[in-house]
């Protein structure tokens, strides 16, 4: 998603204030390869700034766990570990692994993290006409991927790409960590794709107003109110994406762009899986959507637009003048 896109997410939360600004603090920071936001409205200042701080530590801490960017990272780890037998993980890696595979099942595979070797492939530069020799199937089976207790094992050339889960993840351990400090309200936005809501404003009960993206570069549909519940927001971008493409699991071949999908979800983990997997089923997926009793938003390349349970409102004037003085 552009940058231009994520400021005016965050401009259209960060407009609104608290009943005293020494309710609120506010912490942006680079972390996971995009720019996290954080906004906490809290009994006082002083908390409020500590849960800020402590919510970028968390991310980091998670970054450290689930990245595949840096050979250090945890996960990055245990993929260079693939054929090589057993490693003992921590409980954090451990439990995100077990959440990846019920996401992978519950999606029918159509969100797969055992994609890896294939997201590096088609993240290459350059013409791709086929997918790679073997490719298509399911990539976190009991094959690829054993887990028993606190080890794991991958199997010779297996590889996981948290890519996109990760915030979800981290965004629900720090919600976490946030409800057991105390906040009264918060809201979370990594670069304007994966977004979570603890309980509302003081001046908006109703939610924390976030544009919804459109297909084109800049585009908008509109604001929804997000209140205890999270987003996410996935995009065909196609080979050579520097994000990486995201990858049909059945054929190998990343989803041909452009096409949109933004889902709701009473969690930031299986709002990210989700938003994956509508991409990569189209609208054959809404389906499932009905079935799971999520909420989605999808626009395909045509600007034909979808929605189940999706409920737009028309911004106020006032957001969007807030939204658009930011750079």
């Amino acid at each position: 998603m552009s940058m231009l896109l994520a400021a005016l997410m965050v401009a259209a939360t960060v407009g609104l204030a608290p009943t005293t600004e020494a309710e609120m603090a506010r912490a942006g920071q680079p972390v996971m390869g995009t720019i996290l936001q954080v906004t906490v409205v809290a009994s006082d200042s002083a908390t409020a700034r500590s849960l800020a701080d402590a919510a970028v530590t968390e991310a980091r801490r998670w970054d450290d766990v689930l990245t595949t960017w840096r050979a250090e990272g945890e996960l990055a780890r245990l993929n260079a570990r693939a054929g090589l037998g057993a490693a003992r993980i921590s409980r954090e890696l451990a439990a995100a692994l077990r959440q990846m595979r019920q996401l992978s099942a519950a999606t029918g595979g159509a969100f797969d993290p055992g994609v890896g070797p294939l997201v590096r492939v088609w993240r290459r530069p350059g013409p791709h006409a086929t997918a790679p020799a073997g490719a298509g199937g399911s990539y976190i089976d009991d094959a690829a991927l054993t887990l028993t207790g606190d080890e794991a094992a991958l199997a010779a050339g297996a590889a996981l790409d948290a890519g996109a889960i990760g915030k979800g993840i981290a965004l629900d351990a720090i919600a976490a960590r946030l409800r057991a400090g105390g906040a009264a309200a918060a809201f979370l936005d990594f670069g304007g794709s994966s977004q979570l809501a603890i309980g509302a404003p003081p001046e908006a009960p109703e939610g924390w107003p976030v544009l919804v993206a459109g297909v084109l570069p800049g585009s908008a549909h509109g604001v929804i109110a997000l209140r205890d519940a999270a987003a996410s927001t996935s995009q065909a971008l196609g080979a050579g994406a520097e994000a990486g493409p995201i990858i049909d699991p059945r054929s190998g071949m990343p989803v041909r762009p452009p096409l949109l999908a933004t889902v709701l979800a009473p969690d930031a983990t299986t709002a990210d899986a989700w938003s994956t997997a509508l991409i990569v089923m189209g609208r054959a997926g809404l389906t499932q959507i009905d079935a799971s009793g999520l909420a989605a938003f999808m626009e395909d390349a045509n600007g034909s637009v979808t929605t189940r349970r999706f409920l737009l409102q028309t911004p106020r004037p006032a957001t969007w003048a807030s939204a658009r003085a930011k750079p």
